[in-house]
């Protein structure tokens, strides 16, 4: 018979996993794959990064926390690049996320309420079946949309709904996108941003209804949807970070902190590789990465009813499905790497061979310069204090945390933005440290009249482009010579 677990809404030191190697070195790892998706498709990476620290342990409701705390901050670096390279829509993204930040509110309340009735095991289920939900739809209008697109050689599929809506659907006020390309009414906006938002606080996932709506009622490409959505993610995460805090100290800021270590190198190899393929790409890296998710997170599933009472599972069965769940998140994260990269090193080593690499990408201003060199490696140095304190006592930030919700109103409000400031500083130092890294490694994206030859007409334009530099090349030698 189906019965309640104990529990409250607020969380409780006990809650929160103890982080040893293998778990350092896992949150590591899901931090730099996860965070390389997340720029490449402009999801956030959340479906991989809050199944991945659930596979491990943690519970729903403080692997979402977590997650949305670590999405902000990142979002906002992932943002800025993007914005960069002149993918990001600033208006659309702006009234998107005021939408937004209400269904984050109300996604949060019902998080709290589960936990009210379910305790931590309920929040899990929740979360999972969410996914379970989420991510096989999204993932079949994603694999549909690159199959068409491949098989008939186009840049992208025609957002043909968004362009009915353009001509029929003229509530006012209109208006006009004008990186997206397009002029629609906001009441569409409305209520994409507000279930991008719901959908976010819900399990920390905004990006597959806030990437998919941009593409598809909106009209913007993919690659303006994924950018404009880390914008509308640093908005919705900061809000939502400070409202878990407030309300149920869920926030483990020392598994944010090791997913930042390394997705904050990963999120600018993501937006870099956005300039080196296709479109229609983004949404075939989006569909696999979320139907091998999708199977570890089926796994867990009986194991949370079984520890409900609400189905009888046998210890057998139940230990096969427990000991999959992480193997596969594994695959998942691994899938990642060849996905993002194997286009970028392709064509990187195509340029190179053709003896125009330099002429193809932005370099980094300065180069590998002394500055360059000294500002990495204070960064770095600073960096390496940050983690040393806050990992000096494993159990300080659990107890600091669980305090918060108990404490008188004006005191939950400076503790709750205290921890939102620290996610800012943390992105910030370690952020300059990944940045300075990167530009001496030269990971940077393409010229953005390269990329856009690259995007319209594949390798055959981008052959063509090599040939002209060459003869432009050899016809300035002649006339030095």
């Amino acid at each position: 018979m189906a019965k309640f677990a104990t529990g409250g809404p607020a969380m409780t030191p006990d809650m929160f996993i103890h982080i040893g190697p293998f778990e350092a070195l896992f949150l590591l790892a899901l931090g730099f794959f996860g965070g390389m998706l997340s720029g490449f498709i402009g999801s956030g990476g959340a479906f991989v990064l809050t199944p991945g620290m659930m596979s491990i342990g943690t519970p729903g409701s403080i692997a979402v926390a977590s997650n949305m705390c670590h999405k902000f901050p990142k979002a906002m670096v992932g943002a800025w690049r993007r914005y960069k390279l002149g993918q990001l829509d600033p208006k659309l993204a702006l009234l998107m996320a005021i939408s937004a930040i209400v269904g984050v509110q109300v996604g949060i309340q019902v998080q709290y309420m589960i936990a009210q009735m379910l305790g931590p095991t309920g929040t899990s289920l929740y979360v999972s079946i969410a996914f379970l939900i989420v991510l096989p739809t999204v993932a079949a209008i994603c694999l549909r949309d690159a199959i068409k697109a491949k098989k008939y050689g186009l840049l992208d599929t025609e957002p043909k709904f968004a362009m009915k809506l353009e001509q029929k659907f003229r509530v006012p006020p209109m208006i006009h996108f004008k990186v997206a390309g397009r002029t629609q009414s906001l009441w569409l906006t409305v209520p994409t941003g507000f279930m991008t938002g719901f959908l976010a606080a819900t399990i920390a996932v905004g990006g597959f209804i806030g990437v998919p709506s941009m593409i598809y009622i909106i009209g913007a490409s993919s690659t303006v949807a994924s950018a404009t959505e880390l914008g509308i993610a640093f908005v919705m995460g900061a809000t939502g970070t400070f409202s878990w805090i407030y309300l149920m100290g869920a926030v483990d800021f020392r598994l944010t902190a090791l997913i930042l270590a390394t997705s904050l190198i990963g999120v600018q190899i993501g937006a870099v590789g956005t300039t080196y393929t296709r479109p229609f790409y983004i949404k075939l890296a989006m569909a696999v990465v979320m139907l091998i998710v999708t199977v570890s997170r089926a796994c867990a599933v009986p194991g949370y009813l079984a520890d409900l009472g609400w189905i009888t599972l046998d210890p057998a069965i139940r230990k096969t499905l427990d000991s999959l769940v992480l193997p596969i998140m594994i695959i998942a994260l691994l899938s990642v790497a060849p996905i993002v990269m194997v286009p970028m090193f392709s064509i990187r080593r195509k340029l190179a061979k053709a003896g125009v690499l330099s002429e193809a990408i932005e370099i980094p201003k300065g180069g590998a310069s002394r500055k360059l060199v000294t500002k990495t490696i204070i960064f770095g140095i600073i960096t390496l204090i940050n983690y040393y304190l806050l990992f000096r006592d494993p159990n300080a930030w659990p107890y600091f945390i669980t305090q918060i919700p108990h404490m008188d109103p004006v005191m939950r409000v400076a503790m709750s933005l205290a921890v939102i400031a620290l996610a800012i500083y943390w992105s910030i130092i370690h952020g300059n440290f990944a940045h300075g890294v990167l530009d001496m490694l030269k990971i940077t994206s393409l010229r953005k009249d390269v990329s856009n030859i690259l995007m319209q007409e594949g390798v055959a334009g981008l052959d063509k482009w090599i040939a002209q530099v060459k003869r432009a090349t050899m016809t300035n030698g002649g006339e030095k010579r």
